[in-house]
């Protein structure tokens, strides 16, 4: 009986060790390999936007347009509007292209820090992230999460924390945290 119940023990072990190589922790370069390995240029979101200054939390639905350099968030609920994070402005437009500004971020270098950060999560781009962000990943490449905390820079004196998970190959959620009590949850709709 003995060497039966070994044998049985043996066997279970080999399983574990085969589920275990199967599924292994991602490293930050690993993940961002997974994350630009389907590449989704256009998907639809949904954000909401908690602020101890709002009487609630605010929600917009609408379409990301990711590009290496820019992240366009067209809005459609609750009103139309466009805006577009670029390396060096942050640029707003009004329904049907009435309205527009800019704010460079030479003069705004905390909205530059959030931008980037935002920008750079929804691109997959997390080894640039890594300049600026301390980066922890949990789980492996079929559900996993990272979190995000900033290295002294503009950055940190705004941002408190950056959160990333998803799937597979795909970024669902992201949360931005910032040290003023203000949260924005933006979900990506598969």
């Amino acid at each position: 009986m003995k060497p039966l119940l070994h044998g049985v023990r043996v066997l279970c072990l080999l399983a574990l060790a085969g589920v275990a190589g199967l599924a292994h922790a991602l490293t930050v370069a690993q993940l961002q390999a997974l994350l630009q390995a389907a590449p989704r240029p256009d998907a639809r979101y949904e954000e909401t936007r908690e602020s101890p200054w709002l009487s609630a939390p605010v929600t917009t639905r609408g379409t990301l347009h990711v590009t290496p350099q820019s992240l366009e968030k067209r809005v459609e609920e609750p009103r139309q509007e466009t805006w577009r994070m670029l390396e060096d402005r942050l640029e707003w437009e009004g329904p049907g292209g009435a309205g527009r500004k800019q704010i460079f971020f030479r003069s705004t270098p905390a909205l530059q820090a959030l931008a980037d950060a935002t920008r750079r999560a929804i691109a997959g781009d997390l080894l640039a992230l890594q300049r600026d962000f301390t980066i922890v990943v949990n789980g492996d490449e079929h559900v996993w999460s990272a979190q995000l905390q900033p290295r002294a820079s503009a950055g940190s004196r705004q941002i408190d924390t950056v959160q990333l998970q998803g799937t597979d190959g795909q970024l669902r959620v992201l949360i931005v945290t910032d040290r003023q009590g203000e949260r924005t949850t933006t979900r990506i709709l598969p």
